[in-house]
């Protein structure tokens, strides 16, 4: 990914690989690395550890009172780490979660922070089908839904399902998609497949991949994640009403909140097993 050099100073860190506990303080410096992303709350930069491993590191600047409301229910990073780590058991392509930290970090104030290991040749989707358009026709986008589908017969919703939250990498017949970016990961006790929650994964990810691709393509995608024609069909006719919006998001990832705690309440025994 291009980037700039960053303009911070260090911050040091106590990497949690589980809620109670934590290792060594680890002191990271953005200044030494290469910034990906520059928000006023947001941070996202690119450096070698001190055991030599190359990580992107994603630093969330909050409030005190922000701090210790995530306190009482999950910080961001926690939920993403957590989210990398159930994919990897299962086997499917992400970005592979290193540690994640909390606490206040100097001139940075209150925050949390999560650290992934830096996949080299990968590229965000979006870029990748917006770059060139004709050597974007020759990517077969099936098995990415099929890769979905898996996630959704394992109870997993990813919540931001797009474009430029998966990334791109290999070439010829060696390409992979990566996925990425999970904040508003939900787990569930059962599976996803026909609930309100896989159809809009599918349909954040539908809109977002068709800003490149023909309509056309669509049924094929659909059949790969497992859908039958008259499902097909339907979805296709509610994608048409569909309007893809950051405030949908915000509302539908509140929503999914509660059927998740619901879910955990009602199947107890599952969700420990899940």
């Amino acid at each position: 990914m291009p980037g700039t050099p960053a303009r911070s100073d260090s911050l040091r860190v106590h990497p949690r690989v589980a809620r109670a506990g934590h290792g060594a303080v680890v002191e990271l410096h953005p200044a030494a690395g290469v910034t990906l992303k520059e928000e006023p709350g947001t941070l996202i930069w690119r450096e070698r550890l001190p055991d030599g491993t190359e990580a992107v590191i994603k630093l969330y600047r909050r409030g005190l009172l922000t701090w210790y409301r995530c306190r009482l229910t999950a910080f961001r990073t926690w939920n993403e780490f957590r989210a990398l780590r159930q994919l990897e058991s299962l086997g499917e392509r992400c970005t592979p979660p290193l540690f994640w930290g909390r606490g206040h970090f100097g001139r940075y104030g209150w925050g949390e922070l999560l650290a992934m290991r830096w996949l080299p040749g990968c590229r965000p989707l979006d870029e990748v089908l917006a770059a060139d358009p004709e050597a974007a026709g020759q990517i077969d986008l099936a098995p990415l839904f099929s890769a979905v589908g898996r996630l959704h017969d394992a109870g997993l919703h990813h919540g931001t399902l797009l474009a430029r939250n998966i990334l791109f990498q290999g070439e010829g017949d060696a390409r992979e998609f990566v996925l990425l970016d999970l904040p508003r990961f939900h787990r569930f006790p059962y599976g996803l497949r026909g609930t309100r929650m896989a159809r809009y994964d599918l349909m954040f990810m539908a809109t977002t991949l068709l800003r490149a691709r023909p309509a056309s393509e669509l049924p094929h995608w659909l059949a790969a994640y497992g859908m039958s024609d008259d499902q097909a069909a339907r979805f296709l006719g509610d994608l048409g009403r569909f309007r893809n919006s950051s405030r949908l998001r915000r509302a539908v990832g509140l929503e999914f909140n509660v059927r998740a705690l619901l879910a955990r309440i009602s199947h107890p025994r599952a969700a420990r097993d899940r």
